[in-house]
Parts: structure tokens; C-alpha cells; sequence
């Protein structure tokens, strides 16, 4: 009954915020807006400290850092309205099973669920970024060693770039050709613009080639050890999805397992969602499940494109 209740009283709110056109960012802005100061002056405070941030808010900032790195900034409201949709969800899920405790599991679970996301995705476009690395600056390295000129190589190659490095190259080439010439400076901002160890090695190199060009011949063994770090990440990754995997088919196994002996075992059912030894036992496997989901999601995004987390 109290399930149905809530249900009844989450339609209602929603049915309000509708006929009223009130959206559920105003609400949240207006119960945050009290708090800001005092985040503001914490925040000021940790930086000036240096004091770390504690393990949540350092796993959203990790999140919205790797959405902004993957070209994903406008999905971060998107991400944080599916965690308190399914944190909510996971609430629900334990009510209806009489369970408190499984409850604040599932809701605390469910609601660190997008994070996985978020890492699955970004893992994908790392490995991307990795692939049209290698390519471009292969391209852009064969061309500049060949002929002894950086503009020309990339103006040569600019249709040749994939997406979205040729706008990094069409952007540092406009800066040298329109408003201002100095090629090391182009160079340094270029740099800054992507992520990536090899990118800024190769980004590096080329700057001390505008001082001898003779240096130039250094570049493609920058490319070849992004080609090695791939063929690397990719074995690693073949292993890691098996474990994966393997991971999956436990889980499946090991909550399929309840429904499937309770319509063996009605007794041991019962004793597992009406006693108290029981309900807690339930919360641990569900807790275990959960963490155990965000590691395996924090070994599948790739690190050696750069970055140290």
C-alpha cells in the first residue's frame, strides 16, 4: 500500500509541476541557491588549503570533467536527472519489497548507475580520439617531413583530418594565417586543446622544429609509440572484456538465483525478505553488486592516453 502511495503522490507532483509550467531545474536551483555561499566559501577554502575534496564530490567532478573531455557537456543535466530518477526508482523497489535497508542500497546504487555510464562512454571516445590521433598526426607528420613545411602539410591535409581534429588543425591554421603569424604560439594553444601525452610530445617537438627543422625527423617516432600505446590498449581491453564478461554472467547468476529458489524453496524465500537476518543479508549481496559494478566500470576507461585518474 505505501508503494502505491508514493506512486500516487510522485504523479500528483508531476501532474502540479505541469499545469503550473514549473520546471524541476527551478526547484532545485531555489533549494541550492541557500547552500552556494557556503559551498563557494568551502570550496575557496580547499583550494586555499589545498585540502582534497572527499571521494563524492571528486567522483562527480571526475564525471563531468570526463564528459566535458568526451564533447559531452550538454548531456551533464541529463546524466544528473537519470541519477535521482533511478536513485528514486531503487527507493521504491526496496519499499516494495519491505526491505528499508535494500532501499537506501538500490537508491545509492541505481543513483551512482550514470557514472558507469559516463565511464563506458568516455572510455569509448578516448579509445576514438586515440584511433583518429594516430591518423592525423601520421598524416600531418609524413607531409611535414617530406616537404619541411608545417602550414603547408596541414593546409595540404586539412580534408584529410577526421572529425573533430580537423577543426583543431583548421582553427590553428585560421590563427597563423588571419590574425596572428607566429607559429609557436599557434602551436601552444593547439596543444592545449586536446588531452593526450602523445599529442603534447608531438605538439612540443614540432614547436622546437620552428628553431631547427632538422628536429622534424623526430616526429614519427612519436607516432609510432601512440601506434604501440593502441595495440597495447587493445589487448589490454580484449582481456578486460572477457573478465567483463564473466563479471555479468556471476551477477546474472547470482540474483537470478533468489527468484529461482524461492519458487523452490518458499521457506528459505521467506526467511530471506520477512526476517531481519534476512533483509540485511539481501542488502549486502545488492551493496556487493553495485560496488563491485562501479570497479569493473573504472577499469574499462582507458589511461594512457595522458591522463593520471
Amino acid at each position: 500500500m505505501t508503494i502505491v502511495q508514493i506512486l500516487c503522490a510522485l504523479l500528483v507532483i508531476a501532474g502540479l509541476f505541469l499545469l503550473l509550467g514549473v520546471r524541476a531545474s527551478d526547484m532545485t536551483r531555489l533549494f541550492a541557491k541557500p547552500f552556494q555561499r557556503q559551498r563557494e566559501r568551502t570550496n575557496k577554502i580547499r583550494r586555499i588549503t589545498g585540502k582534497s575534496k572527499g571521494k563524492l564530490a571528486a567522483t562527480v567532478d571526475d564525471a563531468k570533467e570526463m564528459l566535458a573531455a568526451a564533447g559531452m557537456n550538454e548531456q551533464i543535466g541529463a546524466y544528473k536527472w537519470a541519477a535521482v530518477i533511478l536513485a528514486i526508482a531503487g527507493l521504491l523497489i526496496g519499499l516494495a519489497l519491505d526491505n528499508v535497508l535494500a532501499g537506501l542500497v538500490l537508491a545509492a546504487g541505481l543513483g551512482f548507475s550514470p557514472l558507469i555510464v559516463v565511464r563506458i562512454r568516455t572510455g569509448d571516445y578516448i579509445r576514438s580520439l586515440n584511433e583518429k590521433l594516430e591518423s592525423t598526426m601520421g598524416t600531418i607528420t609524413n607531409a611535414y617531413v617530406a616537404g619541411g613545411d608545417l602550414i603547408g602539410a596541414v593546409e595540404n591535409n586539412l580534408h584529410l583530418l577526421p572529425t573533430p581534429l580537423d577543426g583543431v588543425f583548421r582553427q590553428f591554421y585560421t590563427e597563423t594565417q588571419l590574425i596572428d603569424s607566429d607559429i609557436v604560439k599557434a602551436l601552444h594553444r593547439m596543444l592545449e586543446r586536446i588531452d593526450n601525452r602523445y599529442w603534447r610530445d608531438w605538439c612540443d617537438v614540432l614547436i622546437q622544429c620552428q628553431r631547427d627543422r632538422q628536429i622534424r625527423f623526430a616526429l614519427p617516432g612519436i607516432v609510432s609509440r601512440l601506434g604501440e600505446m593502441r595495440r597495447a590498449q587493445m589487448e589490454a581491453d580484449t582481456a578486460i572484456q572477457k573478465q567483463v564478461g564473466d563479471y555479468i554472467i556471476t551477477v546474472m547468476l547470482v540474483l537470478g538465483s533468489i527468484p529461482l529458489l524461492g519458487a523452490m524453496l518458499p521457506e528459505w524465500y521467506t526467511m530471506l525478505t520477512a526476517t531481519p537476518v534476512g533483509k540485511i543479508t539481501l542488502a549486502v549481496v545488492l551493496a556487493a553488486v553495485l560496488a563491485t559494478a562501479i570497479w569493473v566500470a573504472r577499469l574499462y576507461r582507458p589511461v594512457e592516453g595522458g591522463e593520471s585518474k
